[in-house]
């Protein structure tokens, strides 16, 4: 995200274009990674919602509130002075970019994303979207659009900046490690890496959170608020209840951060 930003549009744009591709890429292992934090493995057919319609414009305004927050709290530049006061404003305005851009948009994408996480349980027989949309309307009313949104809050913006914050420190350190020792590292290739390091660091740390958040929105007749949810999985399954599909999170997370920051930083460079 180095020199001058394109214009806002640019990076809905860009935006949308990562999340296109990550989906596509992904949607199996985020289905899989479902199945398994449910406890029970399914292994049916893997789904044929059309999650365009919910990962683009979330990327889209994910990114597009990134843009925004960052550029008032003045962390664009990529060029960050040595003064270690330059060093950790950056940092905290990472942080807080990311964990409230993602905060954000998480909650304008939460009825598409119980929808998701619905259609993509082995609970429900949904033939279909509106089915879908109906059954959640009748048994939970509006309130049934927006369960887990706490929990997908507590997840998404501890994570957003954790990644975020580690994906800019390392994509720094790379960049100045490259220059040091005259190793001519391409860019992607430090973006790629940057995003990976982040994606899974951030993961780690935020797994039981995922777990909680999966429980709420697929059974919240059971699972009725984070704190009695994560009392009734640590009860009932221990530690590893947490930690249910921490590989396929992993390897997805790993892998999408790494395709997703690439994709957006060479397509908001060529505007």
């Amino acid at each position: 995200m180095a020199g001058q930003y394109p214009s806002p549009l640019a990076h809905l744009q860009a935006g949308a274009l990562s999340g296109v591709s990550t989906v596509i890429l992904f949607q199996p292992l985020d289905l899989l990674k479902t199945r398994v934090q449910q406890k029970i493995i399914n292994p049916g057919t893997l789904g044929t919602l059309n999650l365009k319609k919910r990962n683009v414009p979330g990327t889209s305004i994910f990114f597009y509130i990134l843009y925004l927050t960052r550029r008032t709290l003045g962390s664009l530049d990529s060029q960050v002075s040595e003064n270690p006061q330059s060093k950790l404003h950056t940092t905290l305005s990472n942080i807080f970019s990311g964990a409230f851009s993602r905060a954000a948009a998480g909650f304008v994408l939460m009825p598409a994303t119980v929808l998701k996480v619905r259609y993509e349980s082995s609970y429900y027989n949904f033939t279909g979207i509106l089915p879908a949309l109906k059954s959640i309307y009748a048994t939970r009313g509006i309130r049934g659009f927006f369960d887990g949104a706490v929990s997908t809050a507590i997840r998404d913006a501890p994570y957003a900046g954790i990644y975020f914050a580690i994906y800019e420190s390392t994509k720094r350190f790379g960049r100045s490690v490259s220059l040091h020792y005259n190793l001519h590292l391409p860019e992607p290739v430090i973006t790629a890496t940057s995003g990976m390091i982040g994606g899974i660091t951030a993961s780690y740390i935020t797994q039981p959170f995922d777990v909680v958040k999966t429980r709420m929105q697929i059974k919240p007749d059971v699972y009725h608020n984070v704190m009695q949810s994560f009392k009734k999985i640590y009860r009932e399954e221990g530690i590893y209840g947490f930690f249910r599909g921490i590989s396929l999170r992993i390897l997805r997370k790993g892998i999408q951060a790494s395709i997703s920051f690439s994709l957006y930083e060479w397509a908001t460079a060529k505007n």
